[in-house]
């Protein structure tokens, strides 16, 4: 797990390089979708899930993340991309 304990990210933070946006008031956050020219958007219950998920994914250990899973298996694990 992340050691980030923040409220706010910023794209700085981020280190995935599928994170396209967040969104704070939405509580969600957009990514790069499987398909090409798709972008998959996530909606989160309260604002603390939505930031663990970024403390733990976005700007943690990306490449656990289940949508940096699937889009790096659909798009480029095969070298196609």
């Amino acid at each position: 797990m992340s050691k980030y304990r923040k409220e706010c990210w910023t794209d700085a933070d981020v280190r995935c390089p599928f994170y396209i946006s967040d969104e704070r008031s939405a509580r969600s956050i957009t990514c790069e979708g499987c398909m090409e020219e798709t972008k998959a958007t996530m909606s989160f219950r309260t604002l603390a899930n939505r930031d663990g998920h970024m403390g733990r994914f976005c700007v943690g250990t990306y490449e656990r993340c289940p949508v940096y899973r699937s889009v790096y298996q659909s798009k480029y694990a095969d070298g196609e991309a």
